[in-house]
């Protein structure tokens, strides 16, 4: 059985790209690219890992990952370009 990731990241080209990298090391990834979308796809099946962005539409990656801790054990990764903005 393959690992099941579930990425939630709301800029679709970095998951995208975060997706293909582990697909191509064997492993099952959804995408979701907010709260609403985690939810879903954690009611159709549960996630191995959650690779999960701090900056998301709606419900923030904190909030989330709070939500998360307090229903299950799953391991959950931080994933954020937050940082200094240059010009």
């Amino acid at each position: 059985m393959k690992n099941n990731i579930l990425i939630v990241e709301d800029d679709a080209a970095l998951a995208g790209l975060l997706a293909q990298v582990l697909r191509d090391n064997g492993l099952d990834v959804r995408i979701a690219a907010d709260g609403r979308e985690m939810d879903a796809h954690l009611r159709a099946a549960p996630a191995d890992l959650i690779i999960l962005d701090i900056m998301l539409p709606g419900e923030d990656g904190f909030s989330l990952c709070r939500r998360l801790r307090a229903e299950t054990t799953v391991p959950i990764i931080i994933l954020s370009a937050m940082g200094e903005e240059t010009d």
